[in-house]
């Protein structure tokens, strides 16, 4: 009987256990981040005057003015947790897909992440490959990318679980380095227009970046 009753406690015990573990790991949006990460598969707004991502935190919510990109987070009791400038919104991606193309098809970013998320870019080194950008495959998974100014972005790449991380390094138009970047992620950027066309369902992973603002 005792046996039974212990059996018993420690079935309770452990079913109060993982209610607290999945409340105290239940997704929140927190004050001073500067992504976040919207899933395949959540719901999308579109307005006049913003659009809308329905999250298991809440809402987030893009806020087009002049050119830039503001962001808003509320919670799932309809408080606003914080808002955020210069938003970008973009998708990782595989640099395979260079092979067939001659020129980029929208802007590419290489961007680093740490602890899963991406990092703001170092001052002075952000590189943006704009839409229309030449690209040369010179070799395994080494490609270049030649600017309009004259400019060379060269990415050396190698696979890291399921995903290519590598090197970015920018050159004069003279073939002098100017800075490298190590461990970066070849990301898509979406463009307003892009985000304006979304269907009601998100259908692949975006991230949101941005810089934090005030709270709420």
């Amino acid at each position: 009987m005792r046996r039974g009753k212990t059996g018993f406690l420690a079935l309770i015990l452990a079913l109060f256990l993982g209610f607290i573990f999945r409340q105290s790991s239940a997704a929140v949006f927190t004050f001073g981040e500067t992504a976040v990460k919207l899933l395949a598969g959540c719901q999308v707004e579109i307005k006049p005057d913003h659009i809308t991502f329905h999250l298991e935190e809440g809402r987030l919510e893009l806020i087009p003015e002049a050119d830039n990109l503001r962001v808003r987070t509320v919670d799932k009791n309809g408080k606003v947790v914080y808002t955020g400038t210069q938003g970008r919104v973009f998708a990782e991606c595989q640099p395979e897909k260079f092979q067939k193309l001659k020129v980029t098809d929208a802007d590419y970013r290489f961007i680093r992440f740490a602890l899963g998320k991406p990092e703001p870019d170092p001052a002075g080194r952000g590189v943006l490959i704009p839409k229309g950008t030449r690209i040369e495959k010179v070799g395994e998974d080494l490609y270049r990318f030649h600017l309009e100014n004259g400019e060379v972005i060269s990415f050396k790449c190698k696979v890291v679980g399921e995903d290519k991380i590598g090197d970015c390094t920018r050159y004069t138009k003279d073939g002098k380095i100017m800075y490298t970047r190590t461990k970066v992620k070849l990301c898509r950027m979406s463009s307003l227009e892009e985000l304006k066309s979304l269907p009601s369902t998100l259908p692949e992973q975006l991230w949101v970046q941005f810089v934090t603002e005030s709270k709420g």
